[in-house]
């Protein structure tokens, strides 16, 4: 009897030491920590890596590659040299193409300005000075092409072919541009929203680019854009800036230029945003909060009605991405912030989970010190969500050289 009991006993231990294993190990693994977690105090020191060197981030486990060289140096199968600012573009702006075999490195401060690199390995393929347009966003559903506007035209660019293809001109009209920098396409790849000049009015309008669809203007003569953009569904046109005297400002809008919602009022609420669709299939934006009484927080707010989600309890927040339009869910969120004013995240990127689940993924150091706008990291995620990419100074006290570096989640210890 007493046999049996210490059996039973010795194999109700080994369940549960097995039941503890296997959630230590799923944490390792998915790499999820409640949004309060305290446990990472400190940023080690790490070695810069050379030019494709990778290593181990020593607290989280991420696989971190940096994909440019050494200022001046020679750039492999291309006719140029690294700069000493080598990065992409912003966080709302997707550096891979949408099948995850190119990267576009789009800010790279010398000539060729742009240089495309392997999605998979970052070997550099090709490179192109400048671009038919002013600005240009890959295609949601097209791996070659970018889209791009210039004057009063949209059109197609085939990076590969380096060929473009006129969609679209709009006589009467100037100056058009996406956002200016922070407007996406619609997720199918089917709406965009132009701002522009139509005389002396300041306007914005979507166009249908499959149904070759003209919807009517904006007038924004009374606004400061920041920038304006179609929503992830292609239902909603938004704008931020400078409303009714208010910095910060977002107004949503229906395809016909018909307010939806009341002016969301308050500073930053949020701030630094992108825009994507959340678990119930509603449009949403999501970022930071510099408004109370969330200050710092990531939240999302529903674009049809203005309902805001509390994502997260610590930190301040930065930048947000949500490129990652294969992985549904989650938004990519930079902390650039150092010291113990707003734990837990301190120059990191991390993954937050858009359902209210007080759930983040802590995917690596940035290894940045912020000096200037172009020292900021910008995070932004591949489409699958499996890796983020960010620019780094590496601790640089007079904040350069930049060069830009992925952790790949998919090679976690």
């Amino acid at each position: 009897m007493e046999q049996t009991r210490d059996v039973k006993t010795k194999t109700l231990l080994l369940g549960v030491m097995i039941f503890i294993c296997a959630i230590v190990a799923t944490k390792v693994l998915a790499a999820e920590y409640p949004v309060t977690d305290t446990s990472v105090k400190d940023i080690p020191a790490i070695r810069k890596p050379a030019y494709l060197e990778s290593y181990v981030d020593p607290v989280f486990g991420t696989k971190v590659t940096r994909i440019t060289g050494n200022p001046d140096a020679d750039i492999p199968n291309v006719n140029g040299k690294w700069a000493k600012v080598a990065r992409h573009h912003y966080s709302k702006d997707a550096a891979w193409n949408c099948d995850q075999t190119l990267l576009c490195l789009g800010k790279h401060q010398g000539r060729p300005n742009k240089v495309f690199l392997d999605g998979e390995n970052y070997a550099v393929r090709f490179a192109r000075h400048g671009g038919p347009g002013r600005e240009i966003r890959w295609h949601p559903q097209r791996p070659d092409i970018m889209v791009y506007v210039r004057d009063n035209a949209i059109g197609y660019w085939d990076v590969r072919k380096d060929t473009t293809e006129v969609i679209v001109t709009f006589p009467g009209y100037c100056e058009f541009r996406i956002g200016p920098w922070e407007g996406n396409l619609s997720l199918d790849g089917r709406l965009i929203v132009v701002v522009g000049m139509k005389g002396e009015n300041r306007i914005a309008f979507a166009y249908d680019i499959e149904q070759k669809q003209k919807y009517p203007d904006i007038v924004l003569n009374d606004v400061t854009i920041d920038w304006v953009s179609v929503s992830a569904s292609g239902k909603y046109i938004v704008l931020n800036g400078e409303i009714d005297g208010g910095k910060d400002r977002t107004q949503v809008y229906d395809l016909a230029g018909n307010k939806t919602t009341k002016l969301w009022e308050k500073y930053g609420r949020p701030s630094h945003y992108d825009m994507t669709i959340d678990e119930n299939g509603d449009d949403i934006a999501v970022g930071v909060s510099k408004s109370k009484p969330d200050v710092g927080r990531v939240i999302k707010r529903r674009l049809r009605d203005g309902k805001v989600t509390v994502l997260t309890s610590g930190g301040y927040a930065g930048h947000t991405s949500t490129r990652n339009v294969r992985r549904s869910g989650w938004a990519y969120v930079t902390y650039q912030g150092r010291g113990s004013a707003w734990p837990p995240y301190w120059d990191e990127v991390v993954a937050v989970k858009l359902d209210g689940s007080m759930t983040a993924e802590r995917i690596a150091h940035l290894h940045t010190k912020r000096i200037d706008y172009l020292t900021e990291a910008h995070a932004v995620p591949s489409p699958d969500g499996k890796r983020v990419l960010w620019a780094s100074n590496w601790e640089s006290a007079n904040g350069r050289p930049i060069g830009t570096y992925v952790a790949d989640t998919r090679r976690r210890k």
